[in-house]
């Protein structure tokens, strides 16, 4: 792909991007078929290689692109006025993200375990986020944390969420606004020791 592409082409790439998220959650990684994926969004299968050379190429978009909305939703936070009461704001909308995206997400954690390609893409969006998070979270930790201190808490934090995805699977009776609740005290409760 060109590194710049039109707005036609982006829009293209999200459908395509859109349509294979909604069959990998379907039929899994393996199962859901490039020509599958063209059939949901009635495309032929050669079309889509337009934009993508492989499944692969797709499930790595994905992830960039679940990585590019992560630190937009973190610049956003950096201009809340309050940083803790904008973070504590959106616990719910965490919450219910994790919850919702859980078997897409497993999917891509799955292959990620198996294809070193996906394991690095998904490495690597992990540490900048993290490190973005963790710039973050230093302007509202208690004074006197160390760099490892910082890290480990903001590792906590994030493993928190990512736990999220599978008890959704596990137990598809979760309720998010109890779980909203309680997340916030624990928040609280790292972020002010």
């Amino acid at each position: 792909m060109n590194a710049v592409t039109s707005p036609k082409t982006e829009l293209r790439r999200q459908q395509i991007l859109d349509a294979a998220s909604e069959c990998f959650r379907k039929s899994g990684f393996h199962g859901a078929s490039m020509a599958e994926i063209a059939k949901s969004f009635g495309m032929s299968c050669g079309h889509i290689y337009n934009y993508f050379d492989s499944k692969e190429a797709i499930i790595r978009a994905l992830v960039e692109r679940d990585m590019e909305q992560t630190l937009e939703r973190i610049a956003s936070l950096k201009a809340e006025p309050d940083l803790f009461a904008g973070l504590m704001g959106r616990v719910d909308e965490g919450v219910q993200r994790r919850i919702d995206n859980s078997s897409l997400d497993t999917e891509i954690m799955a292959e990620a375990s198996r294809n070193e390609t996906v394991a690095k893409v998904v490495q690597c969006t992990d540490s900048t986020i993290r490190q973005e998070l963790q710039i973050l979270l230093a302007t509202i930790a208690p004074p006197g944390l160390s760099d490892e201190q910082l890290a480990i808490r903001t590792t906590l934090l994030i493993a928190l969420f990512d736990g999220l995805m599978i008890r959704a699977i596990r137990d598809p009776g979760l309720q998010p606004e109890a779980l909203g609740h309680t997340l916030r005290k624990l928040i609280g409760h790292l972020l002010s020791n």
